[in-house]
């Protein structure tokens, strides 16, 4: 990543607000926007607090890992082209600003994100704060991801931990979300992870928790258009949990 450790880390700390939804004084909404071949559209920015803020926008790309990590990357404007209704702004306190946006690609699917980086706020305490946003974009091709392109590849079970480990794999060039996973067994489905997107030709492992008095023996896998219900035999995970941080990427 080309991020120092100061503006990462507030990075960082905005996905994971976005993802959990928790309270932040600035926000943006929405905050992931998915369209069909190309986007003509907007996002609004809110400023609540007692500070005006100032806003620099810039456009990135990223990419997620194989254990659902966001890695920050630039912006391949070699295929992917943005136009921005404006760069540079100030939104005055307790204010708002919408901003506008078409995006179109060379090739199908893309997916970008809108940065928008804040200054002026202030703690409790009176500290500076820059404050990154992502507005998520994805661009998704014309055919939607099919049933067949998609796999469960293998369920692993902490005993310990009481958590079960899901990994999906993408044998398409089709870009897909995954909208719920939930592990059961003949009896019930237990609870269910967080959305999350399966880009093309991937790997992408899942964690969630596990109550029941035995291994979890049954995934299902929920997509807009359909639902995978297969058995599989649990197996016991094959590196350590502390290695792979499995969080949700947008």
């Amino acid at each position: 990543m080309r991020w120092n450790l100061s503006i990462r880390t507030v990075a960082v700390a905005a996905w994971w607000l976005i993802l959990t939804g928790s309270a932040s004084a600035q926000s943006v909404s929405p905050p992931i926007a998915e369209y069909r071949e190309h986007a003509r559209s907007s996002f609004r920015l809110q400023n609540p607090s007692i500070f005006p803020i100032t806003v620099v926008l810039e456009l990135r790309g990223f990419t997620v890992t194989e254990a659902g990590d966001v890695l920050d990357l630039p912006l391949d404007t070699g295929r992917i082209h943005v136009k921005l209704s404006e760069m540079s702004f100030r939104i005055p306190p307790r204010g708002s600003r919408t901003v506008f946006y078409e995006a179109t690609s060379d090739s199908l699917p893309v997916w970008f994100n809108i940065l928008s980086a804040m200054s002026g706020t202030k703690t409790d305490n009176g500290i500076n704060v820059r404050i990154l946003l992502p507005h998520v974009v994805y661009l998704n091709q014309k055919q939607s991801l099919q049933k067949t392109e998609v796999v469960v590849k293998a369920l692993e079970f902490d005993a310990a931990g009481r958590r079960a480990r899901i990994q999906l794999e993408n044998v398409s060039p089709n870009l897909g979300r995954v909208l719920q996973v939930s592990v059961g067994d003949k009896d019930h489905v237990g609870q269910s992870g967080s959305a999350f997107p399966l880009l093309p030709h991937s790997h992408r492992w899942t964690e969630l928790p596990w109550d029941g008095t035995q291994p979890p023996t049954r995934v299902v896998v929920r997509f807009a258009r359909f639902s995978i219900d297969t058995l599989l035999a649990a197996r016991a995970p094959t590196f350590a949990r502390d290695t792979a941080r499995l969080s949700s990427a947008p």
